[in-house]
C-alpha cells in the first residue's frame, strides 16, 4: 500500500485524537481532579503464540515485557517500557518511552518513541516517534499512536546464488484500538496497525483472573493482515503498584498500554537472485575434463 492510502486509512483516528491535544494545551488543572498517574505502578507480560500463518514450531514468537510508570507532579506521567522475546528462533530486544498529560475522566495525550533490534540473519531494526492519544467515552476508549518509522539492517547470503536483504526506508505508522469494558474487569477490543509498510486488523480482549488481591488478568489477541499476514497469541499480565482497583480505572488511572509486541513483526526481508553462474575459463594446456579445451567431434 502507498503511504497516500496509510494516511487516508489513519486520517480519521487522527481526527478523533486531535481533540485530546486541546483539552491538554491548557494544562487546566479542575479541583478535585485525578492526577496523570495515580502512584507509581507497573506490569510484566508474558505471552506466545504464532504469527505469518505458520502454527509450529518455526512460526512461535514469544516472550516478556515490563512497564515502569511514575507521576510527574499532578498533570504529567512517564512511562518506560521493555521487551525481550524469540521470533522464528531469534532474539529480539527493545524499548519505548511515554511522556503525557491526562485527565484519567477524559483524555491523555503525549510523545512516543521506540527502538527495536532483531538478531535475525541480517540484523534487522526498527525505531518509531510519534504522538499518543487516549479519549475516554464511559465504557470505550479510543487509543492510538501515530507517526513515523524507520527500518534499517543489512544483508547477508542464502545458499550460493541467493541474497537476502532487509527492507530499509522511513514512513508513516499507526496502531490504533477501539476498546469496549463489558464489565470494569473486562474488555474487548478491535483496531488497525500499519507498520513496516503493511495495513492488519488487530483484534484483543484482556479479563481479570478472580486471584484475590493479585492484580492478574489474560489476554489473547490476534491480527490479520496484507501478504497473508496472520497471527494470534496470548499469556498473563500481572499488574502492582498503586491501590487495588477494576481493569478500566487501572488503565485510565495507572499505564498507558505497551505496544512493544506488534514491532515483533514490523520488518521484512527480501530475497533476490545473483544470476547464472559464469562459465569458468578454459586452460589450452590442460587436458580434456579437468578445464582443458575439448573437441566439438572426431579429429580428421
Amino acid at each position: 500500500m502507498s503511504m497516500k492510502a496509510a494516511l487516508l486509512s489513519s486520517a480519521a483516528m487522527w481526527f478523533a485524537v486531535c481533540p485530546g491535544a486541546a483539552w491538554a494545551a491548557d494544562f487546566a488543572v479542575e479541583a478535585g481532579a485525578k492526577p496523570a498517574v495515580d502512584a507509581i505502578n507497573g506490569k510484566l507480560e508474558g505471552f506466545g503464540g504464532w504469527a505469518d500463518g505458520r502454527f509450529g514450531r518455526d512460526g512461535f514468537s514469544g516472550g516478556a515485557l515490563g512497564s515502569l510508570t511514575v507521576p510527574l507532579g499532578d498533570r504529567f506521567g512517564a512511562q518506560i517500557d521493555g521487551l525481550a522475546a524469540v521470533k522464528d528462533g531469534d532474539f529480539v530486544g527493545g524499548g519505548a518511552g511515554h511522556l503525557f498529560t491526562r485527565d484519567p475522566d477524559r483524555f491523555l495525550f503525549g510523545l512516543y518513541g521506540s527502538g527495536v533490534g532483531f538478531d535475525d540473519r541480517v540484523n534487522s531494526w526498527n525505531v518509531k516517534i510519534g504522538a499518543e492519544g487516549e479519549l475516554y467515552f464511559d465504557r470505550f476508549t479510543l487509543s492510538a499512536v501515530l507517526g513515523y518509522e524507520r527500518l534499517g539492517g543489512g544483508s547477508d547470503r542464502v545458499g550460493a546464488r541467493r541474497i537476502e536483504r532487509a527492507s530499509k526506508g522511513g514512513s508513516f505508522f499507526d496502531y490504533a484500538d477501539l476498546s469496549y469494558y463489558v464489565t470494569d474487569d473486562w474488555k474487548v477490543s478491535v483496531g488497525h496497525r500499519y507498520t513496516g509498510r503493511k495495513h492488519a486488523a488487530a483484534f484483543g480482549t484482556e479479563a481479570r483472573l478472580p486471584f484475590g488481591a493479585v492484580p492478574v488478568s489474560a489476554f489473547v489477541e490476534g491480527r490479520l493482515g496484507e501478504d497473508d499476514y496472520k497471527a494470534v497469541w496470548g499469556g498473563l499480565k500481572v499488574y502492582f503498584g498503586g491501590e487495588d482497583k477494576p481493569l478500566i480505572a487501572r488503565h485510565r488511572e495507572s499505564d498507558p498500554p505497551n505496544w512493544l509486541k506488534d514491532d515483533l513483526f514490523s520488518t521484512r526481508t527480501k530475497r533476490r537472485s545473483l544470476g547464472a553462474a559464469p562459465t569458468p575459463p578454459t586452460d589450452p594446456e590442460l587436458p580434456c575434463g579437468c578445464g582443458g579445451p575439448c573437441p566439438c567431434g572426431p579429429e580428421t
